[in-house]
């Protein structure tokens, strides 16, 4: 990854596999059931709307938060936060790494990235990686990505000879979604379902447990 204030200047992804909820059949204002990290319910409306090769998320509940997401086939992989947050949206690989599309809030370019494992329990995300990618203007760049697990969700730190970037990360199927910034971004990670509902579990840096939401079109 380049260093955060170049990709926000540069600029998730959309890739839609095979039979995978498309970006106009995704946008529209849903009603949400959601669980805190405590267990204690809350409600609200999210409306979708595409915007090129990403989602823009608006959720209200009586205050408005904001973010950008990305599908990569039957997932929905979104971060909430100010406007220099990151997403990146990573699916599990063959050989045991991870591939995927990142982005700012800020923009809707898109880069991408591959991430091969070099240590770490086979199967899972935790461990060290060879990251190399390139960012939304074209430019590559290789650095180092250590995924560690805490709680029910992980600390995700990547570095190369100029930066550093920490976020958190949630996993969903073969889905890691990562919010890289402050303590205010915010992961989600959403299954679409074939009726087009989201189902989905979301993670804060500042807590180690994970939120739950059932997101339904509204009527």
């Amino acid at each position: 990854m380049t260093p955060l204030c170049t990709r926000v200047l540069a600029a998730t992804v959309l890739a839609t596999a095979c039979g995978a909820a498309s970006a106009q059949n995704l946008a529209g204002r849903y009603s949400v059931d959601g669980r805190n990290f405590d267990g204690s319910s809350y409600g609200g409306s999210l409306t979708i709307a595409a915007d090129g090769p990403v989602f823009r998320l608006t959720f209200a509940d009586g205050r408005t938060q904001r973010g950008m997401g990305i599908q990569r086939g039957n997932h929905l992989v979104a971060a909430f936060g100010p406007r220099d947050c990151i997403v990146a949206a990573m699916e599990k690989t063959a050989d045991g790494g991870l591939r995927g599309a990142w982005g700012s809030l800020d923009r809707s370019a898109l880069g991408t990235e591959t991430l091969q494992k070099q240590a770490g329990p086979a199967g899972q995300p935790d461990g060290t990686y060879d990251a190399n990618g390139r960012s939304p203007a074209g430019d590559t760049y290789e650095g180092v990505t250590t995924i560690t697990a805490r709680g029910q969700t992980y600390r995700v730190t990547y570095k190369d000879s100029g930066s550093q970037q920490s976020g958190v990360a949630v996993t969903q199927g073969n889905v890691l979604g990562i919010a890289y910034g402050g303590q205010e971004c915010v992961v989600s990670v959403y299954a679409i379902g074939a009726d087009g509902s989201l189902t989905g579990r979301w993670a804060s840096p500042t807590d180690t447990r994970v939120g739950q939401e059932t997101v339904k079109r509204a009527p």
